[in-house]
């Protein structure tokens, strides 16, 4: 019998050019900008309390940096989609930041650095015509909800979860439930066996499945809850094996509801919904959210929005005109192994964009726009690799779109490769960064280029790292995993990272690294180097670094990196004792984060 997919309470619409991003309505409230210039204006005018004003600045995506009067800015970037109109606007907001960079993150939201509270409600006026808003990209709130980047071109997705990672995104924008939690809040989807969504390290995850029923596949989404990384990393538990579409935002709603009631309010390092689970067991945390969801069905009854399905279909407009020789090149042909993947429409490929350390410039980012209208559909993702993904490129103008993005250092090879690393602020910017994560991503990444460039576009092996242990590098999931510390040799501090290995993600579940030895900032470019040396020596055929390090055990790599753990005095080696781009000697600095406040 022919199968036939069941439609029940969602709007199916076809939709082109864009069309997904370009009409879908606004995110942004003029009103509610207009109420953050007045509370600015109040709390310089010392109306209100800088306790009072810290919980209203940070709901709408204002976060203190450690340099004093200096602030981040975060965008919502709702499952990182982005059209080229807003990509010109986020490039003109670039241009406006004092070092005119811009940096996307691992939870596929904008931030810009260095910016004056003053100029927080212009930037927002901006975004406001383009329809992004940073209301509750900060705070203890549900923050950006985020998808899988190849999410409706995916050859192997069960179905596209872009629509309802965007209608749970709208459910929970503003809603009351959302504006006071006991703390943060994640939430990630995934429609491939690739787990590209990462959903096993939130709060919520949501897996595309289709259930069948005599003939009819019905939509809907496998349930893990309360994954999380942070100091205490959590695997993400099974809540329920299939969850309908149309139930799906009663039962986000409902998950929200019980950790809003249980979460722990007394002590900020135990409010994450992970200590919720830790306490209740899965079933007794299973029957709260289900009597929670029944209770929503019965008492908002119609007011759960149906949602709407928008699935993709081709770009109409005749792409012809960009096809072109394929080049032989080299560094194209490395590019294109490393960077494009086909999609599931024929003739359609995406193409990885890598940054390296999440950051773009406004030139880079208008040639991006540029890049996306000419050769795609008009749209770009975000992924949570810290790269952007265009897609609905034609297969014949891959050589054109190389060259264009090549012009503004755009087409770097090894997107979501070895020499791809991850890395938070770290103490360049955040309030709790002990160590410079920055510095060393890019200093691991050099000695990649200069000493195994036979390795940097290899699968199966990542680096992520975190300037302190709150794993916003994502370090535990890492084949190779850092995060920031710091140690005393010869009576004086240095920063060093704890070293973490065998960390993987996919088909929705995460395995976390096995911390293994502390090692100073400056000697672990050389300990990675003796990985990768023994790696090259001692791999089968085929073997990629993760499944090298399980074979070759984790006690072995700490025997063969004990001499990097020490260093020579101060007189010997002063550089040891200082960070990746200072001159001054090492100081812990840290300050009272506001991710908890």
């Amino acid at each position: 019998m022919q199968q036939v997919e069941h439609q029940t309470k969602r709007q199916l619409t076809v939709l082109q050019d864009g069309a997904p991003l370009a009409v879908r309505p606004s995110f942004a409230q003029q009103e509610e900008i207009d109420t953050f210039d007045e509370f600015v204006q109040r709390f310089r005018r010392k109306q209100i309390s800088e306790q009072e004003f810290q919980r209203f600045r940070l709901q709408h995506g204002v976060y203190g940096q450690r340099q004093q009067g200096e602030q981040m800015f975060r965008i919502k970037i709702p499952w990182g989609g982005l059209t080229a109109e807003q990509l010109d606007v986020l490039a003109d907001l670039a241009q406006r930041t004092p070092r005119k960079i811009g940096h996307v993150t691992t939870r596929q939201n904008i931030q810009f650095h260095f910016l004056k509270l003053a100029e927080a409600p212009e930037f927002m006026q901006a975004l406001e015509k383009v329809g992004i808003t940073t209301r509750e990209a900060c705070g203890n709130t549900v923050r950006n909800v985020t998808a899988g980047a190849c999410s409706g071109v995916c050859p192997s997705e069960v179905f596209d979860v872009t629509p309802y990672a965007e209608a749970v995104a709208r459910y929970l924008l503003r809603n009351p439930i959302n504006q006071n939690l006991p703390r943060k809040f994640k939430i990630a989807f995934s429609g491939c066996p690739d787990d590209e969504g990462i959903t096993a390290i939130h709060d919520i995850g949501g897996r595309a499945v289709l259930h069948q029923d005599n003939g009819v596949s019905h939509r809907g989404f496998k349930v893990m809850v309360a994954g999380g990384l942070g100091p205490v990393p959590h695997q993400a538990q099974l809540l329920e094996e299939f969850t309908p579409a149309d139930e799906l935002l009663a039962t986000v709603g409902a998950i929200v509801r019980v950790f809003d009631r249980f979460g722990n309010r007394e002590n900020r390092s135990r409010a994450r919904m992970k200590f919720v689970m830790a306490e209740f067991g899965l079933e007794k945390f299973r029957a709260q959210v289900f009597k929670e969801r029944t209770s929503l069905k019965v008492t908002m009854g119609g007011k759960i929005p149906p949602i709407v399905v928008r699935e993709e279909g081709p770009p109409s407009r005749d792409r012809s005109l960009n096809r072109t020789p394929d080049l032989l090149d080299p560094a194209y042909q490395l590019w294109r192994r490393s960077n494009v993947r086909p999609q599931k429409q024929p003739g359609y490929v995406m193409v990885t964009v890598r940054l390296e350390l999440g950051d773009f410039t406004p030139l880079q980012l208008r040639v991006l726009a540029f890049c996306a209208r000419e050769f795609g559909d008009g749209t770009v993702r975000i992924t949570n690799q810290q790269n952007f993904l265009l897609r609905w490129i034609p297969d014949g103008a891959l050589a054109a779109l190389y060259r264009v993005l090549g012009r503004v250092d755009l087409a770097r090879s090894g997107g979501d490769r070895l020499i791809d690393v991850t890395a938070c602020p770290g103490a360049d910017t955040c309030q709790l960064g002990i160590t410079s994560s920055r510095g060393l991503a890019v200093a691991i990444a050099r000695m990649i280029e200069e000493k195994h460039p036979d390795l940097a576009n290899e699968v199966g092996g990542r680096i992520k790292i975190s300037g302190c242990p709150n794993s916003c590098g994502q370090h535990h999931i890492a084949t190779i995993g850092f995060y920031g510390g710091s140690r005393k040799f010869g009576g004086r501090q240095a920063p060093t990272y704890q070293m973490l290995l065998g960390g993987q993600w996919g088909d929705g579940s995460a395995r976390h690294g096995k911390p293994t030895l502390r090692v100073p900032s400056k000697n672990i470019p050389g300990a990675i180097d003796r990985i990768l040396d023994t790696y090259k020596a001692h791999r089968s055929s085929s073997e990629t670094l993760q499944a090298f390090l399980d074979r070759f055990g984790f006690d072995q790599v700490a025997a063969l990196l004990a001499g990097f753990t020490e260093l020579p005095t101060y007189d010997e080696a002063p550089d040891g004792f200082q960070d990746w781009g200072e001159e001054e000697v090492f100081q812990v600095k840290t300050g009272a984060g506001e991710c908890a406040v």
